[in-house]
């Protein structure tokens, strides 16, 4: 995601689902006027506060944020999306806060392979008679998590479309290349399977999009 920030000066931006802040750094250093960041964790908030303490923490909900219309310039959000059941109402109320012209990076969870995880058997279908499965899953270190899977990466693309967002870029972030020759035969093998899987099915897709209306 990082490749696709521009230069952020002047702009006023917001960062959707900020947790510790780990990517708080990239966004600074291109020269923004203001950064607000919210998540709905307390905690996370805490541990990102003390360590950038010129950036505004809010602990907020992303689909009702309580910020004015037209608030700001750019939203950047990275692997928060897929906790909102409905993407209508999550990319209505991102338009609303910025401003015409505005623009949206985000990254998300790909259909494809998170379709494949643990369902709860629950489905939520909005009023665009848009369906969503709900999904549960484990993290390192013991946390489970619940989110919501499209049917496709179109459905997504029709979801920002719909809320008169244009797409500018999508791409589904690769397995880096690594210094093959300190590999043991055995990593390389392991290595070579890992790089063939994400190619055939990819974790996340970033996109960057512009507020049209």
């Amino acid at each position: 995601m990082v490749r696709l920030l521009p230069d952020l000066k002047d702009k006023d931006v917001l960062c959707i689902g900020v947790g510790s802040g780990e990517e708080l750094e990239e966004i600074l250093e291109r020269d923004p006027r203001k950064v607000v960041a919210i998540d709905i964790s307390g905690k996370l908030l805490e541990i990102a506060q003390s360590r950038f303490p010129q950036v505004e923490f809010l602990k907020r909900d992303m689909v009702q944020t309580g910020f004015p219309a037209e608030s700001f310039d750019y939203v950047y959000s990275s692997l928060t999306f897929h906790y909102a059941r409905d993407w209508d109402a999550l990319l209505s109320e991102v338009s609303r806060i910025l401003r015409k012209g505005g623009r949206l990076l985000f990254s998300t969870h790909h259909p494809v392979y998170w379709g494949t995880k643990n369902s709860t058997g629950i489905s939520y279908t909005n009023q665009r008679e848009v369906t969503l499965t709900e999904h549960a899953a484990m993290l390192p270190g013991g946390v489970e998590i619940t989110y919501y899977n499209h049917a496709s990466e179109e459905s997504i693309h029709e979801a920002l479309r719909h809320a008169e967002f244009e797409i500018q870029e999508v791409f589904c972030p690769k397995v880096q290349d690594a210094p093959l020759h300190d590999f043991t035969l055995e990593e390389r093998e392991r290595y070579a399977e890992l790089r063939s899987k994400n190619e055939r099915s990819p974790l996340f897709l970033v996109i960057s999009a512009v507020k049209n209306q």
